[in-house]
């Protein structure tokens, strides 16, 4: 084959021959992209592993909810051996042909594309790029941009939180990857306020109205509190992250703090201004469905799936005292005043219990199906139950009032307005409905979720 001499090429044309030999070397290992334990390990562990391998569970007394946990184990039981993935258990349960041995179990393999990545950290030196090894991998992995809602609903979503503005002009709907804002006179869209997890299970609004607090996540993946903008909807903190949704949101009566409770069984206490986190509480053994700031914003109750609801004091996070009354999964917490506590839940009751001792004061039935929400004004209890009904009782002698009957599906959520009197409620069939509370009519009903009608 006769030779060319490169005298005869164009000069671009040479040019573009060095690049394409320079493409076609081989990648030396300086030239390869260093993998992030932050951004590139913590997440696929985070979505694959870490619901079944955390603190509370640990199957096979394996855990990897923490890069400090992932490293822990010595000669042939060391999860990961900086440099030799060969011999590193956690790679290798990634990679064995063994369908019983082989991680995830029960789940589809790794894509190959993760293994790779999974197979280069450790290469590299299995490095940590984060502040504390000890930290949760929730709390270590830069905050997510989520992906949009949809222009316009096919079905209307359930309502899982809504929130009145202070001022009771507007009203926050939970949404699919959002919340919309809604006009409380016209039930008129007024915006939406975008990237969030694709459910979100409890709204707040700060007491000037300025900011807007949202609790949502993934199920045993991901939860996280957003502080939005009110009036435009723009992102201006992710407060930490837990590794399970966020339940419920809390602003203290003082607006100095912000609490969030999480499905992975903590509570955690943050600085509303700062993001700072204050205080972490971890006493319950299942998810916390539910929190309330006491009226003097010295103590925080919590309710829980493990039957129990929990008095904090907030100074020292000790426990105040417990109530197992229930004996049934609790879902609902509410101060009625300083000496009082109301929760309720699967048992289809409504307790009032002593916030000091723990001990019962009484209880309101009457209601058919599990008791959701509890909201408190100076003269009242408002519930909400899946037996489709919204009640109003006293708050002394927790005496029926009103029942407010909004069809056959189960409500999830209430938010009351004392100022414009009005009671709103959400459940299973997305609509959203405003009721007098002076009189108990219904003042106004529309499906919050964009683009769909009523059937």
């Amino acid at each position: 084959m006769q030779e060319i001499s490169s005298s005869c090429l164009p000069a671009f044309l040479i040019k573009l021959l060095s690049l394409l030999c320079v493409i076609a070397l081989p990648a030396s290992g300086a030239d390869k992209k260093a993998v992030s334990f932050r951004a590139d390990i913590a997440p696929i562990l985070i979505a694959k592993c870490q619901t079944c391998h955390c603190e509370k569970s640990a199957k096979g007394n394996y855990r990897l909810d923490t890069y400090e946990a992932l490293m822990a184990g010595t000669g042939k039981d060391r999860n990961v051996t900086p440099g030799k993935p060969a011999t590193s258990k956690f790679h290798q349960l990634l990679i064995t042909k063994d369908a019983d041995d082989r991680m995830p179990q029960k789940a589809d393999p790794l894509p190959p594309a993760q293994v790779e990545l999974v197979k280069r950290w450790i290469e590299q030196g299995a490095k940590f790029d984060g502040t504390d090894p000890k930290l949760t991998l929730a709390e270590l992995v830069p905050p997510r941009t989520h992906a949009p809602a949809p222009k316009y609903y096919a079905a209307a979503v359930p309502v899982t939180a809504l929130a009145f503005s202070p001022d009771g002009k507007e009203l926050a709907v939970s949404g699919f990857r959002e919340v919309t804002v809604w006009d409380t006179a016209s039930g008129q869209l007024l915006r939406r306020i975008g990237n969030l997890a694709p459910r979100t299970y409890a709204l707040v609004w700060s007491a000037d109205g300025k900011r807007l607090a949202v609790g949502s996540g993934i199920p045993g993946e991901l939860g996280e509190a957003r502080l939005f903008e009110a009036d435009t909807g723009k992102l201006l903190k992710v407060l930490g992250a837990h590794g399970d949704v966020v339940q419920d949101v809390k602003f203290s009566p003082d607006g100095q703090l912000l609490a969030t409770a999480s499905a992975d069984g903590t509570i955690v206490v943050y600085d509303a201004a700062t993001g700072a986190r204050r205080r972490v509480i971890a006493n319950h053994s299942d998810a916390v469905t539910a929190i309330a700031f006491s009226p003097d914003g010295k103590r925080l109750a919590s309710a829980s799936l493990d039957k129990s609801a929990k008095v904090f004091d907030l100074t020292t996070g000790a426990s105040v005292s417990t109530y197992i009354g229930h004996e049934a999964a609790v879902y609902g917490v509410v101060f009625g005043e300083a000496k009082q506590v109301f929760t309720a839940g699967r048992d289809r009751k409504v307790h009032a219990w002593n916030p000091d001792d723990g001990k019962k004061i009484g209880d309101i039935s009457g209601f058919s199906l599990e008791v959701f929400k509890l909201v408190a004004t100076p003269e009242s209890i408002f519930s909400c139950s899946a037996d489709g009904t919204a009640r109003q009782h006293t708050l002394t002698d927790r005496k029926e009032q009103r029942v407010f009957r909004g069809g056959k599906e189960w409500l999830y959520s209430l938010n009351v307005h004392e100022g414009t009197k009005r009671l709103a409620t959400g459940g299973f069939d997305g609509q959203v409905r405003l009721w007098n509370t002076a009189d108990g009519t219904a003042v106004k009903s529309f499906f919050a979720s964009p683009g769909t009608v009523a059937k």
